[in-house]
């Protein structure tokens, strides 16, 4: 059986470092990829194409970079779910020896909500990051670089991370705005043809003797620790089984092998069964027959209610009725072509597209990809397309210090001590709660959220603002380090352990409005039930806390 080591201590990062930088990307590559196979730096176990990595580093560096590590496993605990994780009985299927579990896209249900001006060009810490297949060549000259036009001649570009550089109101009709992108992450973390160098994430870029390194294909960031996939839901895409036009072999075919399609979304909790969570034709796919399309990129926002609400025009996510869900189609899929249903625009690979406008029909296009700096035979006749290969809506800069730190001050109440950078364990979770802050905690432009995830599924919240740091005083099964005047400053059910308060949070003020704040430093930690019997008859615990300092 695998095992994570939770606190990663062999790479000598402080608790400190994670706790101020706590943006970790997580990750995959697809089956051809020559990291596949290579042993993780955590645990030395052979990485899989359906394992979720993080870099060894934890946060991206500048190489030369260990292999990643594997912090969500695709058959064993962390569970992704997948049955089939064996690669050695595999003969005769279309992928030979790999792809039987491969993993197409990820979200762990928390990505930025979108409304109409969720622009990079009218807010700078709100972005699109996504990454490219082996053929994406990008637009020439888009004024941007490192960029997948200049990674491209030196076949850089399928190991990278880009984000867009700004972007016009949406949804973008297709044609009417050419955009750029920006390199996000590199692959290896060294210099490439283009000149461009800039932080890694341990992957092969170009090797000696094939013009294919590897190829990221799945992505989501604004993760708070390394434990994070562990406590929490995980949704994600299997491969569908079609010839792809370019290599004229088949796809994996890892969706059916399981089971599913390839344009269904699925998902896993921890200690749960893998189940669907949107089907293809919920999102207007597979309209010409099964498994006809493939679902190739994947940001969720997850309203808090059971199940997926199924959104019927872009936006209404805004009221917390529904849920976003954006997504892209792999090169190759049969709804490739046909038009979309919001501007009756062919669809692309390169597009981000949202579920069918009104709920039945073909998705629609919400971001088109020449926007975002890739090709496309609307404007480039003749090319099969820029492929987006994975997708996350960013979250702003990390907001806030993390303290009342269970992992580095054992004085949990029952010596249920969680992890670092947590608070102590639960019934459900031995490594403890987490809360973490992204956005500009600022009075005149609120734009922060905090976040709590490694709860009970549907445990009762509290946000407890305080204007004091206090030392860890025992509270319930937890510890309790915010105290002066406090203030309850939002009380919530958790949804499959998760939970978010603030900005863009259907139906909840900004937390500046809420908590009543003045520039300076102000104090959060959650409060939440845990009614399971446990530790204490208290029936409570608490997270880390989080000491945020406010700007006018």
């Amino acid at each position: 059986m695998r095992q994570y080591t939770a606190t990663l201590a062999v790479f000598a990062l402080s608790t400190s470092a994670i706790a101020q930088n706590p943006q970790l990307t997580i990750f995959g590559v697809d089956w051809k990829s020559p990291t596949v196979g290579i042993p993780d730096s955590f645990t030395g176990t052979p990485i899989t194409e359906g394992d979720l990595l993080l870099p060894a580093t934890l946060v991206p560096a500048l190489g030369p970079l260990p292999v990643p590590g594997i912090t969500e496993s695709a058959g064993v605990f962390p569970p992704i779910g997948l049955a089939l994780a064996q690669h050695a009985i595999t003969v005769g299927h279309p992928g030979g020896t790999m792809g039987r579990i491969e993993v197409d896209a990820i979200s762990h249900g928390l990505d930025r909500r979108l409304d109409s001006n969720a622009t990079g060009a009218l807010n700078p810490g709100r972005r699109i990051a996504f990454s490219v297949d082996y053929w994406s060549r990008g637009i020439v000259g888009t004024p941007a670089a490192p960029a997948v036009w200049n990674e491209a001649p030196c076949n850089d570009q399928a190991a990278d991370a880009f984000m867009d550089i700004g972007l016009p109101p949406m949804p973008i009709m297709p044609g009417t705005f050419v955009g750029g992108n920006l390199g996000l992450h590199d692959g290896n973390g060294l210099a490439s043809c283009s000149g461009a160098v800039y932080p890694g994430l341990g992957l092969i870029e170009n090797p000696p003797g094939t013009p294919f390194g590897d190829n990221l294909d799945a992505l989501d960031g604004d993760v708070p620790d390394p434990n994070f996939a562990r406590t929490t839901r995980t949704y994600f895409s299997l491969d569908a089984q079609f010839i792809d036009p370019i290599t004229m072999m088949p796809n994996s075919g890892s969706a059916v092998l399981h089971g599913f399609v390839g344009g269904d979304v699925l998902f896993t909790a921890p200690g749960g069964a893998l189940a669907v969570y949107a089907t293809a034709g919920i999102l207007g796919l597979d309209l010409n027959g099964i498994d006809t399309d493939d679902l190739d990129a994947l940001a969720i926002a997850e309203n808090g209610l059971a199940g997926y609400q199924v959104s019927a025009q872009p936006f209404d996510w805004m009221t917390g009725q529904t849920d976003m869900l954006l997504f892209s189609v792999r090169r190759g899929s049969a709804v490739i072509g046909q038009p979309d249903s919001i501007f009756g625009a062919p669809i692309m690979p390169g597009d981000i597209l949202v579920p069918p406008l009104g709920g039945a029909g073909r998705p629609g296009i919400l971001i088109p990809a020449e926007a975002l700096g890739l090709m496309s035979p609307r404007q480039f006749a003749g090319t099969p397309g820029d492929d987006l290969d994975a997708l996350d809506t960013m979250h702003d800069p990390a907001a806030g210090i993390s303290y009342c730190d269970s992992g580095s001050a054992p004085i949990c109440p029952c010596g249920n001590n969680g992890a670092a950078g947590r608070g102590c364990g639960n019934s459900v979770n031995a490594l403890g709660a987490v809360l973490w802050g992204n956005g500009f905690p600022s009075i005149s432009n609120d734009t922060l959220i905090l976040s709590g995830s490694g709860m009970p599924g549907t445990a009762t919240t509290v946000l407890l603002q305080g204007t004091l740091a206090n030392p860890p005083t025992p509270f319930g099964d937890g510890l309790r380090c915010v105290g002066g005047n406090l203030k309850r400053v939002y009380i919530r059910n958790a949804n499959a352990g998760n939970i978010q308060y603030g900005y863009s949070v259907p139906g909840q003020l900004p937390i500046s409005v809420q908590g009543g704040v003045a520039p300076g430093t102000w104090h959060y930690q959650i409060i939440y039930r845990n009614a399971a019997p446990f530790c204490t008859v208290s029936q409570n615990n608490a997270t880390n806390a989080l000491a945020v300092t406010w700007v006018p």
